[in-house]
């Protein structure tokens, strides 16, 4: 029994030393991530030489410019209908079988 308590005693040190480590881990990749950020601010306004709201104010114009070019080529052409016709016009003339379904009886 005495052996039990022993090896429990070590995991729960090794489980408190394991939660050490991942809070300490945490608390560094979270100045990391904020050291990037900083950075691709930084690189940010160096391109549109700008920063602070005037840089997310570009930022926003350039968002919404790409949302209304992208909006603007996915409008239905005139034809679109004709070529649904079509494609159906020509199922059955690509077929081999006189029957629409060979398989059905």
């Amino acid at each position: 029994m005495a052996d039990i308590a022993k090896k429990i005693s070590k995991l729960d040190e090794k489980i408190g030393k394991l939660k050490e480590r991942i809070e300490s881990d945490t608390a560094e990749c979270e100045k990391l991530s904020e050291q990037k950020a900083l950075l691709i601010y930084q690189s940010l306004c160096k391109q549109y030489s700008c920063e602070g709201q005037a840089l997310a104010d570009m930022i926003a114009r350039e968002h919404e410019q790409a949302t209304t070019s992208g909006a603007d080529e996915k409008t239905v052409s005139d034809n679109s209908y004709d070529d649904v016709a079509d494609e159906e016009e020509m199922l059955g003339q690509t077929s081999f079988f006189e029957k629409k379904n060979p398989y059905s009886d």
